[in-house]
C-alpha cells in the first residue's frame, strides 16, 4: 500500500470539493431558500414558471412548494395572459440554453405588456453559479445534491496539507 507524508498533499480524488464549489452551493442555497418561500410573504406570495414537467420536478425535489407552471406545448401569449390573471408574482426559470434565453424573452415581453409582476433574477442567479456545470432546472436537484454530498464529505473528513511541526 502507497504511504503519503506527513506534509505532502493528497491527490485529489473525484470526493474532494474545491472553494469555488462550496461558494457555488452556498449561493445556489440561498436562491432556493428564497423560493422555498421562507421571504415575509411566504411562497403564496410568487409562482414559478419552468419550461417542462421535470424541470417542476427538481424544484420539487428541492423544497419548492411554490405553485410551478411548466409551460411546454402552450402558445407563449396565452400562457403568459393565463399566469397574470392570477396576480402573482412571476418567477422565470427556465433553461440556460439558447432556447430557454429565448422563452425567458418572450415572457418577459409579454409580462410587460400585460402589466404583470415578474422576476427573472433567480435564474440569472442559477445561471452565474451553475453555468460550467448544468444548463437546465432539471438537472438542479441531482447537481445540489451531488454538491452537498461533496461539501458533507470534506467537513468529515481531513483533506488539507499537514503543517504541524514546522
Amino acid at each position: 500500500m502507497k504511504t503519503q507524508s506527513k506534509f505532502s498533499k493528497p491527490a485529489h480524488s473525484a470526493k474532494s470539493v474545491t472553494r469555488r464549489e462550496q461558494e457555488a452551493l452556498e449561493e445556489i442555497e440561498k436562491v432556493l431558500t428564497e423560493l422555498i418561500g421562507t421571504d415575509e410573504n411566504g411562497s403564496d406570495s410568487f409562482l414559478i414558471i419552468v419550461e417542462g414537467k421535470k424541470d417542476a420536478l427538481s424544484l420539487r425535489n428541492l423544497g419548492v412548494a411554490a405553485e410551478i407552471y411548466p409551460c411546454a406545448n402552450q402558445p407563449a401569449a396565452a400562457f403568459c395572459e393565463q399566469i397574470a390573471e392570477t396576480k402573482k408574482k412571476v418567477i422565470i426559470l427556465t433553461d440556460w440554453d439558447r432556447k430557454g434565453r429565448i422563452l425567458a424573452s418572450r415572457f418577459i415581453r409579454h409580462f410587460q405588456n400585460l402589466g404583470a409582476s415578474y422576476d427573472e433574477t433567480y435564474r440569472e442567479r442559477l445561471l452565474m453559479y451553475t453555468k460550467k456545470e448544468i444548463k437546465d432546472v432539471e438537472s438542479l436537484y441531482s447537481h445540489v445534491t451531488k454538491l452537498r454530498q461533496k461539501c458533507r464529505h470534506m467537513s468529515n473528513e481531513d483533506d488539507f496539507i499537514d503543517v504541524e511541526g514546522f
